[in-house]
Formats: structure tokens, C-alpha cells, sequence
């Protein structure tokens, strides 16, 4: 794969988080401190993205854990807003209606909010936490900054798959609402969670591929947008060869280390307080040249 193919990188600022979902995969990540003594500084995040961006790399996902919970997250997408034309942030949402104004004026373009239910009890079962008004109230702040699109995410699962066209009826324009597939946790499907909580997104491409008013195939991972006229994308991973074949992104862990796949953890390379420019350059286009399909 050519350093071109890649044309965002996914950092993970934390691991540590205000809610528990019981289907979270820590951004693939093995180690999952929750203290911050460990995590990427932010003069590791500006190396790294100065270098990306001689490589032409453009864009920018700030990840979890929840990266409101860092203290210095409006610096950093300050210091994002140096190099990248396109910052984006993916949130639980909890903190977001009291950063929000701030991180629009650091340079946030996009902001991505998972929300799973419209259901108080459903969203407990799922977070652990009674926090659904927080995102409720986050999402509408946003909107209110006019910070579009705004993506919702949706982890679809047994527990909230009737819960579909709530979300469908929610999602008003300027939102995309993304219906993303349970991915087990050891990357395989014969664990009793994941057997007990997948459910297949499948029915719901076929209905979108009939119904939908428009469809549009985005470059990055040949994703369809479904418009209903509301923008819903369908977001399928698990055993999934195109998606796979297709996918632009390296990612940086929280502890700073590079890595390409989400399913892998045997191609890490620490960049971490790596102050040689030009070695981490040649850090990133390594992995970006050695970057496989997991599932082919």
C-alpha cells in the first residue's frame, strides 16, 4: 500500500472514560490504563502530525476513551489546526455541551457523538451510566454552533435494534446518523457476548438499497450514504474484505504507538517521545507500506 492510500490518521488521546459500554474495544488498544500517567503528550501529537502532514495527510480523528476528559483537549486541537485541514473528534458526548464552543473556536470541523438509544433504561444497560440527557444536550449545542455534519453513531445491537427509526426520526439535516457493527472483542464471533448481542446489519442495507432516495459510495472504505432523505451510512467491518481493502486511516494509541489495523497488535511501532523528525517519518511511511487487509 502506497503512503498516499492514507489520508487520515486516528489518535487515541486516552483510554480512560466517564461511561462503561459493555461493547467498547479500546480503539483496539492491549494495554487499557485508566490512570493517564502513560498517555501521548501533546508535543508527541504535534511531531506527529507535522510529519503527517509532509506526507500529505490531511486529516485528523482524535479518539478514545473519551479525549474531553483530557484537560488539555482545546490545546490540541489548536495545535491540530496548525497542520490538519480536517479535525474531528469522536465522543460519548457526556462532556460535549460545555467544550463545545471552545473546541469550535481551536478549529474542531466535525464532531462524531455515539448515541445507541433514545431510551433512558436502554442507554444505562449499555453505558452503565444515566447520562443521556448529557448528550442529548451536547449534541443540540453543537448543532447549535452549527458544527456540521454532526455524526451519530449507533452501535446496533439485540437490545436496541427496534430503536432504529427512533434514531432515523431523530437525525434532522446537517447529521448523519451511522448504524456501526457490534465488533467482538476478540475479533472472532464465538464469544457468548457476542453471540448474545450481534445483530446483523444486513436487513437494513437491503431495505436502505431499495427505499433510499439517493445513494452515494464515499471514497473511504466504498461506504454507501443512504439518503431517506435522512444521511444514514452503514458501517461494517467484522469479515468484511472491501471495507478492509479500502480503508485510508493509520491509527496512534494512546501510549503512542503507531498502528495500522484495529484487529492487530503485532506491527506496533513507538513513536512515543520521539523527538528525530526524520526517523518518525520513516516510522509512519513504514507502517503505512507494510499496511494489510486483515479480513481478505
Amino acid at each position: 500500500m502506497s503512503e498516499l492510500a492514507v489520508r487520515v490518521i486516528r489518535v487515541a488521546l486516552t483510554q480512560r472514560c466517564n461511561l462503561n459500554c459493555i461493547y467498547c474495544h479500546h480503539e483496539g488498544e492491549c494495554s487499557q490504563s485508566d490512570n493517564g500517567k502513560n498517555e501521548i503528550k501533546k508535543e508527541d501529537i504535534e511531531d506527529l502530525l507535522k510529519v503527517s502532514k509532509e506526507l500529505g495527510i490531511r486529516k485528523v480523528r482524535f479518539t478514545g476513551g473519551e479525549p474531553l476528559i483530557r484537560k488539555d483537549i482545546v490545546e490540541i486541537i489548536e495545535i491540530a489546526s496548525k497542520y490538519m485541514d480536517d479535525i474531528s473528534m469522536s465522543t460519548n458526548g457526556v462532556l460535549l455541551s460545555d467544550t463545545i464552543s471552545d473546541l469550535k473556536k481551536a478549529g474542531i470541523s466535525r464532531i462524531n457523538v455515539t448515541l445507541n438509544t433514545l431510551n433512558e433504561e436502554i442507554y444505562k444497560s449499555i453505558t452503565g451510566k444515566s447520562k443521556l440527557q448529557d448528550v442529548l444536550a451536547g449534541i443540540e449545542k453543537t448543532y447549535e454552533e452549527k458544527i456540521f455534519p454532526i455524526k451519530v453513531n449507533m452501535v446496533v445491537m439485540q437490545r436496541n435494534y427496534r430503536e432504529i427509526k427512533d434514531l432515523v426520526k431523530y437525525t434532522k439535516e446537517g447529521m448523519v446518523l451511522q448504524l456501526i457493527e457490534l465488533i467482538s472483542e476478540k475479533n472472532g464471533t464465538d464469544s457468548k457476548f457476542y453471540k448474545e448481542n450481534y445483530a446483523s446489519l444486513l436487513p437494513i442495507e437491503e431495505y436502505l438499497e431499495k427505499h433510499s432516495i439517493k445513494i452515494v459510495e464515499r471514497e473511504k472504505q466504498r461506504r454507501k450514504k443512504y439518503f431517506v432523505p435522512q444521511e444514514i451510512e452503514v458501517v461494517r467491518s467484522m469479515h468484511n474484505t472491501v471495507f478492509c481493502n479500502n480503508c485510508m486511516s493509520i491509527r496512534v494509541t494512546s501510549e503512542g504507538e503507531i498502528k495500522n489495523c484495529l484487529f492487530r497488535n503485532d506491527n506496533l511501532i513507538k513513536i512515543k517521545n520521539f523527538s528525530d523528525h526524520e526517523k518518525l517519518k520513516e516510522c509512519i511511511i513504514h507502517s503505512i507500506k507494510t499496511k494489510t487487509p486483515y479480513w481478505c
